[in-house]
């Protein structure tokens, strides 16, 4: 089973449809919270559950409200240009990546939690620090971020030498 289907701290999960069109975010009671859809050309990495970097996708509650989300802007090298934003119900969600591991998630600028992957054999382990109060739907933009986007990106730094390495 992989990591990415394993409930969060608070019981939130997600699933990828079969074709691998879609990603499901359910609460702990099983309930569909929300559905978000990448840009049909690029699918889904069924391993890593994420939509390709820089390409806009939608964020669809059971309501019928309708998102955005972007992972990072596209060919983003500096760490603060690989942040994920999500706009929906009017309210404005940043994933800001703080570290190679970690990051804040804000709703308006107000900070809701840290998190941060685990190192090494616990990689693929996220632990998540609560700021402040949350609702339904600041818990599934959360777990779209602990789930999906996953804490962390590399710098500028780091990027370079990686590309140099693949030579």
């Amino acid at each position: 089973m992989n990591w990415n289907y394993r409930p969060t701290e608070t019981g939130w999960f997600v699933k990828v449809a079969e074709e691998d069109s879609t990603i499901t975010i359910f609460d702990p009671a099983g309930i569909l919270r929300g559905e978000l859809f990448p840009t049909p050309v690029d699918g889904i990495d069924r391993d890593t559950l994420t939509p390709r970097k820089g390409h806009p996708a939608v964020l669809r509650l059971p309501d019928g409200t309708i998102g955005t989300f972007l992972d990072q802007k596209p060919k983003a090298m500096r760490r603060r240009n690989k942040r994920c934003e999500v706009a929906i119900a009017d309210r404005t969600y940043l994933f800001a990546h703080t570290s190679g591991r970690k990051a804040t998630a804000l709703r308006d600028g107000i900070p809701l939690a840290r998190m941060e992957r685990g190192r090494w054999s616990r990689r693929n382990t996220v632990t998540r620090k609560s700021l402040a109060v949350v609702d339904a739907l600041d818990e599934c933009v959360l777990t779209i971020f602990e789930k999906v986007v996953t804490p962390g990106r590399t710098g500028a730094f780091d990027q370079v030498i990686s590309d140099f390495s693949n030579i």
